[in-house]
């Protein structure tokens, strides 16, 4: 599983980094969304998926691992 951000969309609430904090940051400038591990580890993909949902601006997604992501 792999996760995607829109920067553009994020307005910086950092939910997705409460609930999932080894996948998702805060970027210190801006304040949006930084994805620290894009290729979410098998033991992470439901608290990456919860954060997904969490969004209020449904700035993140969920593609499929590797190349040619979009899902």
């Amino acid at each position: 599983m792999r996760v995607i951000a829109n920067r553009d969309l994020c307005q910086g609430h950092a939910r997705c980094e409460d609930l999932c904090h080894e996948v998702f940051a805060t970027d210190a400038i801006e304040g949006k969304v930084v994805i620290v591990q894009a290729d979410v580890p098998t033991a992470l993909e439901d608290k990456a998926r919860l954060a997904v949902r969490n969004c209020p601006e449904g700035a993140l997604r969920v593609g499929r691992s590797g190349k040619g992501d979009d899902a």
